[in-house]
């Protein structure tokens, strides 16, 4: 449909110059926009305290090129992530079909300049219902009707035995000293029957509970799923992908001419989100992470929880860095006396902050209804097998031999394996320059490093292409199961990557011909890391904001070009020039950025203790530099369910381990605190590492990695899920002592027997028990 007859054009914000009026700083409605009936424009918002149960949203939002423009005459059409079903000449239109055969709605405009088509996606209420029914998708509990329904099903089970009380009273829940009340955070699937319906809670001015981020969630199971998960198959990560194979490289396109799609901000609680989370100073405990979970989802909200919680962390020991720091200027020697005492700490220190995380992953899990995500995770669209019956239940299901699988994962492994040589024969390369510059300083100080840096971009970009590859063949079943092994790939390879040169420094190099620069081994390894630490934050920082800022002002030039200065852009359109945030991608490359940073500060704790003060300024500076492109840089991102921070827990784990070795090594061979014989600092080498790591262990051990009233609330779950969702009788089975009554005897009327016949009595065992 053309844009004028679109609802939209009367919701158009200012041009793309002007940021206030646009859905950053959406304008006060008047009461007749407000008052919207049926089908109402996306993101407008609503006047009423509860709207109407008719009122569609639009969530999501689909870009396609427009076939009849003349700039895509030549367009013919692509079927690649349109399922199953061959297509010649995919275009919007068939994908529209698909969506509308699935009992989706649509709303279709053309673009300011006509050569694209807008498709916003949304459901009406029933649909929703039915979707999450089907899936058993899990929502938030009403605390006060699941207590009264709770109270309603103790009654029948009194009913049913009156005798049955203790003290008096009848079955209950018991009492629990926990932080949470009974009925709190209690997350069930969902049941479409009107009765249920009151169990659920609502969301914020809704009369249901499927607010903005389920709708996008159940949305893209709508378009993604198999026909018998209810929905319409289409893949649209092999849509966008597509793009990448384009014959037409001026206006490359996807499946069904697809050039984006992206979940579209909700102006209200964007903003408030944005107020609370970019400031000019709070503390890392009092970023709103459940509010930025809400909007952005679990596995981005998992990921800034944890980036907030290693912040609050790192300020500890930055403290003790700092003294210790001060400690080396005091004595004039990176090697004061304090710092072996610090590299003990900075062990320690790594146990309690892995720990107390696990604690507040599970809290998390809890509260955001993920604790048991992972056994109940949708397919990924990627993953191909075949589609049987299921021998547990007898449910569709599709199915891949794990023996193919681990076939492709062994070839992964030889793979890397051949990698990490590469890598390891790249460093020996520049070793080699190095010695034959020698002669120059000048050369022997700039080429070797920038040969350095070059190489590793190449390989990382290079094996970062590889990683995918090996992990598509690999055919996993789930988004998790994808990532975790794709991390694992990735941060083999990072590790050596990353740390190679770094223990080179500290183990290898000051037993060379050529030595250690900076006077010792120790000064040199310092003074490096001081670099690696000022580039990441300068620079690192820099470019996360301009990138975007930058990207976002040229897509937006180049959208409304040739368009005339009075001519104004949608909301959708206006959305489209922000940058994408790949929830997955985006938090595999953050989180290998902390892993990288952790290892500095713990690897080599004893060679720059002030590495957690900079650590500490670099996330605090991250925290602020992330809430500022989430909310003002780039597109909502799509809200991804996830129980926990994957292999990651693992990976941080393993570093803390390792940085007892390699601080041990540190202190007893590279620097001189204790200048005794090496046969001597061996044995003091393998000692200090057999009692810290008692240490660590005893720690990891003594502390739950889940809390008790966690656990307690997570059983509790099961209870109302199974009697109160589902509807389950009571077990009434038992036994009725009164169907013995004829043999019951007083203690007074109990004797023994009279002997049986002799023939029953034997002399020993042999004969009667046993024979042979």
């Amino acid at each position: 449909s053309s844009r004028s007859s679109s609802p939209l054009a009367a919701m158009a914000t200012k041009p793309k110059n002007e940021r206030k009026g646009s859905f950053f700083f959406p304008r006060s409605k008047s009461k007749s926009n407000a008052a919207a009936a049926g089908e109402t424009a996306p993101l407008v918002p609503k006047a009423k305290p509860i709207e109407s149960t008719e009122t569609i949203h639009y969530d999501l939002c689909f870009v396609f090129i427009n076939p009849e423009h003349e700039d895509h005459k030549d367009f013919k059409g692509c079927d690649k992530g349109a399922g199953d079903e061959t297509i010649n000449g995919c275009d919007y239109k068939h994908f529209i079909s698909k969506l509308l055969h699935v009992g989706l709605k649509v709303h279709t405009y053309l673009s300011i300049q006509g050569d694209e088509v807008y498709v916003q996606v949304g459901a009406p209420l029933e649909r929703f219902k039915a979707q999450a029914a089907l899936l058993d998708y899990k929502v938030k509990m009403d605390p006060k009707e699941l207590e009264k329904a709770t109270a309603l099903h103790f009654e029948k089970v009194l009913k049913d035995d009156p005798s049955d009380t203790i003290d008096g009273k009848g079955p209950h829940l018991g009492a629990f000293d926990g932080r949470f009340g009974t009925y709190d955070y209690i997350f069930c699937k969902y049941e479409d029957e009107d009765e249920k319906q009151p169990l659920y809670a609502k969301g914020d001015g809704l009369s249901h509970p499927f607010h903005s981020t389920h709708r996008i969630k159940l949305l893209v199971t709508m378009i993604q799923g198999e026909t018998f998960r209810g929905g319409a198959d289409i893949n649209i990560g092999e849509c966008m992908a597509a793009k990448e194979e384009c014959e037409d490289t001026e206006n490359p396109s996807g499946g069904f001419g697809m050039l984006e799609q992206f979940p579209l901000h909700d102006p209200a609680v964007v903003n408030d989100l944005y107020k609370k989370w970019v400031v000019k100073w709070q503390w890392p405990w009092d970023q709103p992470v459940e509010q930025l979970r809400m909007y952005l989802g679990e596995k981005a909200g998992l990921y800034f929880g944890f980036l907030v919680h290693y912040t609050a962390w790192l300020m500890g020991i930055a403290v003790f860095g700092l003294i210790v720091q001060i400690d080396t200027y005091i004595e004039y020697s990176v090697q004061a006396s304090t710092v072996p005492y610090f590299a003990v700490f900075v062990c320690v220190w790594a146990v309690l902050m892995l720990e107390d995380w696990k604690n507040k992953e599970a809290t998390y899990a809890l509260k955001w209804g993920m604790s048991d995500f992972e056994s109940t995770e949708q397919d990924r669209p990627e993953f191909n097998g075949r589609i049987q019956w299921s021998p547990v239940d007898g449910e569709k299901m599709t199915f891949f031999p794990d023996s193919e699988r681990q076939k492709a994962m062994n070839k992964s492994y030889s793979i890397i394996f051949c990698m990490l040589l590469l890598v390891l024969a790249s460093i020996g390369g520049v070793f080699a320059i190095k010695i034959a510059l020698d002669t120059n300083a000048t050369l022997e100080s700039i080429v070797p490093s920038i040969t350095q840096a070059v190489v590793i971009q190449v390989l990382n970009a290079i094996y970062r292409t590889m990683a995918v590859g090996m992990t598509d063949s690999e055919n996993h079943q789930t988004d998790t199961q994808y990532e975790d092994n794709l991390v694992a790939k990735l941060y083999m390879f990072t590790f050596v990557n990353s740390y190679s040169a770094l223990y080179f420094i500290a183990f290898i190099e000051g037993w060379t011909s050529l030595g250690c620069e900076k006077g010792n081994c120790l000064n040199y390894l310092a003074y490096s890391m001081m670099v690696l630490f000022m580039t990441n934050l300068i620079v690192g920082n820099a470019t996360e904001i301009l990138v975007p800022l930058l990207a976002q002002r040229a897509k937006a030039a180049k959208e409304s070009e040739g368009t005339g200065e009075k001519q104004k852009m949608s909301v959708a359109e206006l959305q489209y020039t922000l940058e994408t945030y790949d929830p997955t991608e985006s938090t595999i490359e953050d989180f290998t950025t902390i892993s990288i940073e952790l290892g500095y500060v713990v690897l080599f704790a004893v060679a720059f203790p002030v590495a957690p003060f900079m650590a500490a300024v670099s996330e605090y500076v991250q925290i602020r530099t992330d809430g500022w492109k989430l909310c003002r840089a780039y597109k909502r991102c799509e809200p991804i369910g996830a129980q926990d921070i994957g292999i990651w827990a693992s990976i941080f784990q393993l570093t803390t381990y390792a940085s007892v070795i390699s601080n041990a090594g540190i202190v007893m061979f590279t620097g001189t605190w204790f200048p005794y014989k090496l046969s001597t600092r061996i044995w003091m080498f393998i000692l200090f590492q057999y009692v810290l790591v008692a240490l660590m262990t005893g720690l990891d051990a003594s502390i739950p990695d889940t809390p008790e009233d966690v656990e307690m609330q997570v059983e509790r779950t099961a209870f109302f899920e199974k009697f109160i969702v589902e509807g389950a009788e009571p077990d009434g089975d038992k036994v009725d002592f009164d169907e013995y009554a004829h043999q019951h005897k007083k203690p007074h009327e109990v004797t023994y027997e009279n002997r049986t016949h002799e023939s029953q009595y034997h002399d020993s065992l042999d004969g009667s028990v046993f024979s042979d």
